[in-house]
């Protein structure tokens, strides 16, 4: 992704000196597939997303990964669920509970590949204090009423509304997040009744020291060790491993430490909390900031899933918000019928998910159904497991969710944006989740506001890059046209079809016989390509070469694959527009634009650039990377190849323009007097050449 974005440039800057209209912003007309529509057609939309989730999930080759993953996950959500009901003032099984069931229900009904549900530690504040008021059947019953509230929400097709949430604001949440299950998971780690913030004040006198545990040190760092280095082979179960072994050697040398502790050996009952019905009106009223805040955080982590998934390299689709939504409503509403808390998607347990090598939902599904089992089958040994262990290991998936140097960037470049971030890091840190991203968002939407003219053609210009296309050029001079009837069509990487694809050539074209063409070239009117050229479109493709312009001796024009110029409504990979001249052993590699009566100097290169109309190129100059505005000259011998040196190109003077002017005239003349002593006629040299197929043709065997 970061090398696609180098490609790409906002606009070009200056060009509306010369023509206003031609370096505009490409607007696609609505798609019927991915436009609103109306509700029945999202629902459908949305149940066919779901259902092809479905079919990755079940193709079977992704079961084992996703089945290690699940344990992975389940190892680590089980004493964070037990921690998390203890601290909500619930019994430890309902945390269990929540996250078996309800955890299951959303990773089976939900819109986002591996996300992983359960009790949340932003929400916690107020299950305590639906607990402290309505009791542990409050905090039961507010699950049902959250699930209900989250359904209207998905039902409504209001989730896609977080797809607005501004990249600042996510980080922001995330460093949160990370920061603060380091500075609770650091202390575990350690075996020390301390918190961060004492430790570092104490830091030159270390007598927090002599309390420290340090066979849950030697179990802590050991997982760590295991993930690190673990972590180029991705298929590896780094942090299963870590924790098996940590757990072993910790029982086998008989440490004394911290465990996970019994689990109760028994299945949930279902049944609706007992609350009268003043309670349950009550406890509504009381439960809707609970529900958005639940469905803000399922859809921020989701997101953050995404971005993590991209990170890996692999090709995963992004969430559905509306069915993620969906799902977390029906996970509520199954963990408060069998007596667990309100869940979300957690941002952690969803990181060690795909961490862990989770590929599909199924994985999800697994850490239900593994917690579910521990009650039962396995809950002795899972009761062995060092807490250190579990610490060790979020205290990497926490330092890995920290992204101060994204803060140290914004800081340099956008201090607004610095501000969102750090307020929405600082609502996390401080519990002030809900307060903290309403007014991260709110700083941000007045930024937008102001500058949003600017940060749509921004996105514009990322999503033009995510596609492979170096620019949009729009143009309705007629000589934009293809210049015959047969279609151009855009290619991906078949290279046989590059090479098989025929040059299209004007009858008042002239291509010299020790010229060589290959693949979709178009060559418009009165063209000239002098002897020893080569066109190669073999690799990006299609070129168009524009009417009366003239390719001298050892020009060579070639193009990177799968990168383009949008012209129009069409993506070239080399596009030079009318009247221009190629000096002799120029080079011209796309994606590239050239723009009308621009003159290229003798060995001369032009390379993954927009060059504006009248520009005169230097003898031996380079144009690398750039956008050249009209009318500019680049001197002889000079490298253009940042912002900085455009802006201080001089402009074109006259003479060069004149220069222009005569070498495109005396070619366009040699081009009709070839013509003229040509043994071939142009409409049978045509017909020949349609007729006789050789990818690399020169015209020698036919004239």
């Amino acid at each position: 992704m970061k090398a696609a974005n180098s490609l790409a440039r906002a606009r070009v800057p200056g060009v509306s000196d010369v023509e206003p209209n031609r370096f505009k912003a490409q607007r696609k007309a609505p798609d019927p597939e991915t436009g609103p529509g109306t509700y029945p057609q999202r629902y459908s939309k949305i149940l066919k997303y779901w259902l092809n989730e479905w079919k990755i999930a079940l193709a079977g080759d992704t079961l084992f990964a996703d089945l290690l993953s699940g344990i992975t996950v389940a190892a680590v959500a089980l004493p964070l669920n037990v921690a998390l009901a203890l601290a909500a003032g619930l019994p430890a099984s309902a945390g269990i509970l929540a996250g078996a069931v309800g955890g299951l229900v959303a990773a089976f009904f939900g819109g986002s590949r591996l996300q992983v549900s359960g009790s949340a530690a932003a929400l916690n504040v107020m299950v305590f204090a639906l607990v402290t008021q309505f009791g542990v059947q409050g905090a039961y019953a507010g699950a049902i009423i959250v699930g209900l509230i989250q359904l209207v929400i998905s039902l409504s097709l209001l989730g896609g509304m977080a797809r607005l949430l501004p990249e600042v604001v996510l980080a922001g949440f995330t460093t949160g997040v990370g920061l603060k299950l380091f500075n609770a998971q650091l202390p575990e780690l350690l075996d020390i009744d301390h918190s961060v913030l004492y430790l570092l004040q104490h830091l030159f006198a270390p007598t927090w020291l002599h309390e420290v545990s340090w066979p849950a040190v030697v179990c802590g760092f050991s997982t760590i060790f295991v993930v690190l280095i673990g972590k180029p082979w991705k298929r590896f179960p780094a942090a299963l491993v870590g924790i098996a072994l940590a757990t072993f050697f910790a029982t086998y040398l008989k440490w004394d430490l911290h465990r996970v502790g019994a689990i109760p050996a028994e299945l949930p009952s279902v049944k609706l909390p007992d609350l009268n019905a003043e309670q349950w009106f009550e406890l509504t009223v009381k439960c809707i900031p609970l529900a958005m805040l639940a469905a803000i955080e399922s859809l921020l982590s989701a997101k953050v899933v995404d971005r993590m998934v991209e990170q890996t390299g692999a090709k995963e689709v992004a969430h559905e918000p509306n069915l993620e939504v969906f799902g977390q409503g029906l996970g509520n509403i199954a963990s408060g019928l069998v007596g667990g808390p309100p869940i979300s998607g957690v941002i952690v347990r969803s990181s060690v998910n795909v961490q862990s090598g989770g590929r599909t939902r199924l994985s999800g599904i697994f850490h239900g159904l593994v917690l579910m089992g521990s009650t039962i089958f396995i809950g002795h040994y899972l009761a062995l497991v060092p807490v250190a262990a579990l610490a060790g290991l979020l205290c990497v998936i926490g330092f890995r969710l920290i992204e101060l140097t994204e803060l140290w960037h914004l800081l340099k470049e956008n201090r607004a944006g610095a501000a969102s971030f750090l307020i929405a890091m600082i609502g996390t840190l401080t519990d002030f989740l809900m307060a903290g991203l309403v007014l991260s968002i709110g700083l941000q939407a007045i930024v937008y506001y102001k500058n949003r003219k600017g940060i749509r053609e921004a996105q514009r210009t990322q999503e033009r890059a995510r596609q492979g296309i170096r620019a949009v050029v729009s143009t309705t001079e007629s000589h934009a046209a293809r210049p015959l009837k047969s279609e151009i069509k855009d290619r991906n990487e078949n290279w046989e079809m590059h090479v098989s694809q025929r040059p299209e050539i004007a009858a008042s074209a002239f291509v010299h016989p020790n010229a060589s063409v290959i693949g979709r070239v178009v060559l418009s009117d009165r063209v000239h390509v002098a002897a020893e050229t080569s066109l190669r479109a073999d690799e990006g493709t299609p070129f168009f070469i524009g009417p009366e312009t003239n390719i001298q001796d050892g020009v060579v024009i070639h193009a990177l694959k799968g990168q383009w110029i949008s012209v129009g409504s069409t993506k070239w990979a080399v596009y030079i527009g009318k009247a221009v001249s190629l000096a002799h052993q120029a080079l011209v590699h796309g994606p590239c634009y050239i723009g009308d009566h621009t003159f290229v100097g003798f060995k001369a290169v032009v390379h993954n650039s927009v060059v504006g109309s009248n520009c005169f190129i230097g003898i031996g100059a380079t144009v690398v990377g750039v956008e050249v505005p009209d009318g500019r000259y680049v001197p002889h011998g000079s490298v253009i190849d940042s912002p900085e040196k455009v802006a201080s190109l001089p402009a074109a003077e006259a003479s060069h323009h004149h220069f222009n002017e005569d070498v495109v005239e005396v070619n366009t003349g040699l081009a009709e007097a070839y013509h003229a002593h040509s043994p071939v006629k142009r409409p049978e040299l045509d017909s020949e050449l349609r007729q006789e197929f050789n990818p690399a043709y020169s015209l020698k065997e036919v004239l």
